[in-house]
C-alpha cells in the first residue's frame, strides 16, 4: 500500500458509508446527524477503539494497543443505531495473543506509536451490539 493510499481509501469509505446511510435513511423517512466529536468527551469512544483494535489479530503475534485517539465523527440516525469513525494511534501491547485475552486496562503499549489507524464501529441499540464494519492502518513512518 503506497502512502497516500489509506487516505484515498478512508475518505472514499467514509463517503460511500455516508451516502448509503443518507439514502437509506432518506428514502425511510428517518434523519440522520452528523457530529465532530472531542475524542476525550465520553469513554465509549476509547471503548470502541480498544473494541478495534482487540478485533483486528491476523499475522500478530501480540495484541496493537491504542496509544492516542485522535478524531471521532458520528452518524446518529432517528432508529437510534449510531455509527463512529475513529482515527488513532496504536504500538505493539505486552499481550500475547493466544495466551491472555486482550485487555484494555492489561495490554499496554510495549514501545511507541507505530502505526495510524482507522475503524468503522457501529453501536446498534436496544441490545448495544457492537460491529466492526472496517479497519485500516498505516505505518506512521510511511
Amino acid at each position: 500500500m503506497l502512502p497516500g493510499d489509506m487516505a484515498e481509501i478512508k475518505t472514499t469509505c467514509v463517503l460511500l458509508l455516508l451516502g448509503v446511510w443518507a439514502g437509506v435513511m432518506l428514502d425511510s423517512g428517518d434523519g440522520i446527524e452528523v457530529k465532530n466529536l472531542d475524542p476525550k468527551g465520553n469513554p465509549l469512544y476509547l471503548k470502541l477503539a480498544h473494541f478495534a483494535v482487540s478485533s483486528k489479530i491476523a499475522g500478530l503475534t501480540v495484541y496493537n494497543t491504542v496509544v492516542n485517539l485522535t478524531t471521532v465523527k458520528t452518524v446518529v440516525f432517528k432508529t437510534g443505531v449510531a455509527s463512529y469513525s475513529l482515527d488513532f494511534t496504536t504500538a505493539p501491547s505486552n499481550c500475547t495473543i493466544g495466551k491472555v485475552a486482550y485487555s484494555a486496562e492489561e495490554c499496554l503499549p510495549a514501545g511507541p506509536a507505530n502505526e495510524t489507524c482507522w475503524a468503522a464501529v457501529e453501536v446498534v441499540p436496544p441490545a448495544n451490539t457492537t460491529i466492526l464494519s472496517d479497519y485500516a492502518c498505516k505505518d506512521k513512518k510511511a
